[in-house]
């Protein structure tokens, strides 16, 4: 089973140890950044599944750490708890306006803090089952969609091809047979596209042009 990946942010290099100890023991993958602008870098290359969030940092804090991740499509959805010694209401309440999942007081209590980073794992992971889904029943509505608008023409390109090799009589030209060679194996990669498209199983989305995406399908 593929372990959980937390990614910690804290500027305090016992505090980071501290908690790395208590996930590893946990069997959870642990990430550290020492700062905010490290740890927005290492979310974007480690696309972490959960994140432990301190706030009061240098030079970026983790308010505007929070901001810069939830305004990121790629990193938007991945759940940030809040660590801090802070208790106001003002705090926690922005703290949430900003996206944040949770906030967790310092100095935290372990069987607390653990349930709360396993109920947003929990959240989390069925979220992303119902993304899933959703964009397996995506590519299942636009096959039917394609093989609807796409096999009546197919059909009467077929049909015409047929038509048109018997017109030729027995004796067609090398250079004929090689045209017909090349519409045959096309028609056939049309209609193996279109029985991939009715299966969303082994298929995923990567990135073709700057934000636009590509249906992927796996042999």
């Amino acid at each position: 089973m593929k372990k959980s990946k937390i990614l910690v942010i804290d500027d305090n290099n016992l505090n980071l140890r501290m908690i790395e100890l208590i996930l590893q023991n946990y069997d959870y993958e642990v990430i550290s950044a020492l700062n905010g602008l490290e740890g927005i870098k290492s979310t974007q290359e480690n696309k972490p599944d959960l994140i432990l969030l301190d706030i009061m940092m240098p030079e970026m804090d983790g308010f505007e750490v929070c901001e810069r991740l939830k305004a990121n499509p790629e990193t938007k959805d991945i759940p940030v708890i809040f660590l801090t010694s802070k208790t106001d209401s003002e705090g926690i309440v922005k703290g949430f306006e900003l996206g944040a999942a949770d906030y967790v007081t310092r100095p935290f209590n372990r069987p607390e803090l653990m349930a709360r980073i396993k109920t947003h794992l929990s959240l989390k992971e069925s979220r992303d089952k119902v993304i899933e889904l959703e964009r397996k029943n995506s590519i299942l509505a636009m096959g039917t969609t394609t093989n609807h608008e796409i096999n009546q023409p197919l059909t009467v390109l077929t049909g015409n091809l047929f038509l048109l090799k018997e017109s030729l009589g027995p004796a067609p030209t090398q250079q004929q047979l090689t045209c017909f060679r090349k519409m045959d194996e096309s028609i056939m990669k049309i209609k193996e596209l279109l029985v991939k498209y009715q299966n969303p199983v082994g298929t995923r989305f990567e990135t073709y042009s700057g934000a636009s995406k590509m249906v992927v399908f796996d042999d």
